[in-house]
């Protein structure tokens, strides 16, 4: 606990001018039973929130969200979710929804808890895009979900046998954040298999050429799962990007600037 106090501390005194528009906040903001680690650079529009996929951090998103900043004068956020990077974790009261009721209160915080906004997920990003988005559906203007995992039965089944593989001592103290992410990630499944996303929001799901498992069969899925998301809704539309791999920020990052870009314009 002191050490977090003093980490808050220290980040909430990094606050500075960025390009000589906007200010750079760079904090650890509790909300309980987490503490959360946020980047936030602000600007004169409506917010971006970046997740980032699973087993990875506010990095994954930095250059791409700094661009995006510059470009549109949208304030970015991006932030570390329980167990990674900066942000402290709680295996008692670890579930998707706990995850999600402190990134309200954190939001609230630093005053964009009735914001409209754009949500942006890579991978399992998608997960928490969905859950903020059907309780928020009046905020969120608009959602780009970058090759996402779409939860169902199947999904839920590839997240038991991926577990059930597992050796808990390869798992140091580092990664234990990780290991606790894949041995919930079948009821994780479960339960946004059970959180409608809301019809009404427009939706970009940018899908890559390769999946991220080494099962063709599973990757064939995967992608039928995201022309499933999409099909019969005027409002979503799929992209398909030749050449990439799962982690599409990684590898074309001036298409996901685009993309963003463009969406923006046009929803927000």
């Amino acid at each position: 606990m002191k050490y977090f106090l003093q980490i808050a501390f220290i980040g909430l005194s990094l606050l500075r001018s960025v390009n000589g528009y906007a200010q750079l906040l760079d904090t650890i903001v509790y909300a309980s039973p987490y503490w959360l680690h946020f980047r936030l650079v602000k600007g004169e529009k409506p917010p971006i929130l970046f997740e980032s996929g699973g087993g990875q951090d506010a990095s994954q998103w930095e250059s791409i969200a700094t661009v995006v900043h510059q470009r549109l004068q949208a304030t970015v956020i991006t932030y570390d979710r329980a167990g990674f990077g900066k942000s402290s974790f709680d295996t008692a009261g670890y579930t998707i929804l706990q995850e999600i009721r402190s990134l309200e209160s954190a939001l609230h915080q630093l005053g964009y808890n009735n914001t409209n906004l754009l949500l942006v997920g890579q991978s399992l990003g998608a997960f928490y895009n969905q859950i903020y988005a059907a309780r928020h559906p009046s905020q969120v203007k608009g959602i780009i979900l970058v090759d996402p995992r779409i939860p169902s039965y199947a999904d839920m089944r590839f997240a038991r046998a991926y577990f059930q593989g597992l050796n808990r001592k390869e798992y140091e103290a580092d990664y234990m954040s990780l290991y606790y992410l894949l041995a919930r990630m079948e009821r994780t499944s479960d339960y946004v298999r059970q959180v409608p996303l809301p019809s009404s929001i427009p939706l970009l799901d940018i899908m890559a050429e390769r999946g991220p498992f080494s099962d063709a069969k599973e990757n064939e899925r995967f992608k039928a799962d995201q022309r499933s998301l999409v099909k019969g809704h005027r409002n979503r539309r799929l992209l398909y990007v030749e050449g990439t791999s799962h982690n599409i920020p990684h590898d074309k990052p001036t298409l996901m600037i685009e993309q963003i870009m463009n969406f923006y314009k046009q929803h927000l």
